[in-house]
This record gives structure tokens, sequence and C-alpha cells, in this order.
């Protein structure tokens, strides 16, 4: 990650420390993407990975995303954005710092557990939603693995669902 500015002494702005916190994979104390981080104030710490713009739903609409590289991460992260305001970011297969068991102790129980698809497969009640930290965990509820990291501005469980909610379910191709 690129530095913020050339005083170190000097506070970060909100976007640039949450950033940090997610390029550090440190989520205990996570509270949330800024409402004021743009894909421009993103891209000056995260380049892009391509220069392709998807498409696809986030919660109940369609909504535009690019690709990211993280130092840290395995996988690029997905920057969904509304216009120029960045919505979310997620990846998949995320490790923590520290490991995943002392984040789950720590942030104690979601405010919902919902079923998703991984894939084809099923999995329930393992979509772990903190809408008021802005953080939600894809576990594997067998062994508390996360396949899958989202995080977004704070909201509401109905906002969550209604405005930041992944669909990570892939059709299968028909048989012929």
């Amino acid at each position: 990650m690129k530095s913020d500015t050339g005083d170190t002494n000097k506070p970060l702005p909100s976007y640039a420390a949450a950033l940090r916190t997610f390029a550090n994979r440190e989520f205990s104390g996570w509270t949330g993407l800024p409402p004021s981080c743009s894909l421009e104030e993103v891209t000056q710490h995260f380049p892009l990975l391509n220069d392709g713009v998807g498409l696809a739903r986030l919660g109940r609409r369609k909504r535009q995303f690019r690709m990211l590289v993280v130092e840290g991460y395995d996988h690029p992260c997905r920057i969904w954005l509304d216009g120029p305001q960045v919505l979310m970011l997620d990846v998949q297969y995320p490790t923590f710092l520290p490991d995943v068991t002392v984040l789950l102790n720590g942030l104690g129980e979601p405010e919902a557990k919902l079923d998703y698809v991984w894939g084809t497969l099923p999995i329930e009640r393992g979509e772990w939603v903190y809408p008021n930290r802005g953080l939600t965990l894809f576990v594997t509820p067998s062994n508390l693995s996360v396949l899958h990291l989202a995080v977004y501005l704070r909201t509401t469980l109905q906002t969550y669902e209604e405005n930041f909610r992944l669909h990570l379910g892939k059709k299968p191709f028909p048989k012929r």
C-alpha cells in the first residue's frame, strides 16, 4: 500500500484508515467503510487488476464492479460501485490476522446467520452478517473456515439484504 502522507504524525483520512485495516486483514475493530470513499481514492492505495468493468447483482440491484490487487490477499478483490462511490469490497478465501478463530470470538454472535449458495453448494446459516460493523463473513459452519469476506458501509440488516447482499451461487450447466 502506498504511503498516505509524507507526515506520519498526521491523522489518516477515514477512508485511508479503513483501507489500511482492510489490507492488514485485521477486522476485530472494523466499523465499516466510510461513506466518503471513492474509486479514485481506493485506486491510490490498491491498483486495478485490469481495465475491465463487470455488472452483477448486489442486493436487489445490478451494480458495476472492478477488480483490485490488494497485497496480502491471494485473490483479486472486487470493488462495487455506485457511480464513483464505493459500496463494498469483497474477496474470496481471505486469511485474517490474527486467525479466524480469534476474529470470530472477538466479533461475537452475528446479527443474522443467513443461508447462501457457494458455487452450487447450499450452505445453511453460513452467511454471518454484522451490518452494524459493515462486515459479512461467508463461513462453513462445520469447520469455521471463511470462504468469502465482504466489507461495506455500516447499515441495518434490512438495508444489507436490499443493497449489499452478495450472490455467490452459480447455475450449473444444463445436462444434455
